[in-house]
């Protein structure tokens, strides 16, 4: 029998309150075990799953322990494919805002690197650290939202959002309806991040997350960041159901995102339906799965 069924079958009852004792043993036990699926993936995972692990570790406290692994391996991780991911995790946990700034300017020159196959994430990751853009990087960033494919100019949208570019807002509010799922898909991810508070762009994000089809890659994170939004309280319970059905049928890229947003809203009970994932086979699931667990059971505290 998996752990978790035990968990389900023994300790479900203490969890909900009818043992207080048994309960935090039983939650000690499913946080031990979130942080172990978190630590494996770091430990065996070479792809962009193992910073997510990293950074729900971090999450839960253990910022220092993932800044000096990353440091110690600073040598081989320079050639991966998630590098960029790296620096993130390191501009993260930097120890003041001149170490801080030194991460972002080695992202800043990726981005600069027309021959650089990162350069995607590397904007994407200026998003995401809510770095404010300026001069040459600013220019670049300007000329890459407005050539080039439409899916391709949601991040620098995002990145010139941020730095308060006349026109940025409006053209990430339209792609949200565009005709094309990975635009609508990158756009709700970005307005997700950007924690909009514009209520032009809540109206458009609540409406696309009405009418997204449930077969769209794009549905998970529309619905994603009109939870986070709270773009229309009104709408709030059935956006939630349909968010917890992709958590439970979805790709493990919409389930990692599903999580990203019902970790702040789920509760104790709602527990016995994360803690399954932890044995996916996808790891970005299991991730996802384990940093809402450790969410949930710390807001608990």
């Amino acid at each position: 029998m998996r752990w978790w069924k035990i968990f389900l079958g023994a300790g479900l009852l203490a969890v909900i309150g009818r043992a207080p004792a048994a309960a935090d043993e039983t939650e000690a036990a499913l946080a031990a075990r979130a942080r172990t699926v978190l630590r494996q993936v770091v430990a065996t995972d070479q792809t962009w799953v193992r910073v997510h692990a990293t950074e729900a570790l971090i999450a839960a406290g253990e910022g220092e322990a993932m800044r000096a692994l990353f440091l110690r391996e600073r040598p081989a991780i320079e050639t991966t494919v998630y590098r960029i991911g790296v620096w993130r995790v390191l501009a993260n946990t930097a120890h003041g805002t001149v170490e801080r700034a030194e991460w972002i300017a080695r992202i800043e020159q990726v981005f600069l690197d027309p021959a650089a196959p990162d350069r995607p994430q590397a904007v994407e990751t200026l998003g995401k650290l809510r770095h404010r853009v300026t001069g040459k990087i600013l220019e670049t960033v300007r000329a890459r939202a407005a050539t080039g494919p439409e899916a391709e100019a949601i991040m620098p949208l995002w990145v010139l959002q941020l730095a308060g570019e006349p026109g940025a807002k409006a053209r990430l509010t339209g792609a949200l309806v565009s005709s094309d799922a990975t635009v609508r898909q990158r756009a709700a991810y970005a307005v997700r991040w950007l924690h909009a508070s514009d209520a032009a762009q809540r109206r458009t994000l609540a409406g696309a997350a009405d009418t997204e089809p449930a077969d769209s890659p794009a549905q998970a994170y529309l619905l994603s960041a009109a939870l986070s939004l709270d773009a229309a309280p009104a709408r709030t319970a059935a956006w939630q159901a349909k968010l917890e059905k992709v958590l439970m049928t979805g790709t493990a890229a919409a389930r990692f995102e599903a999580c990203q947003t019902l970790m702040h809203r789920f509760n104790l009970a709602d527990v016995s339906r994360l803690a399954p994932l932890l044995d996916e086979a996808e790891p970005d699931t299991r991730v996802g799965a384990a940093w809402a667990i450790l969410h949930v059971l710390a807001r608990r505290r």
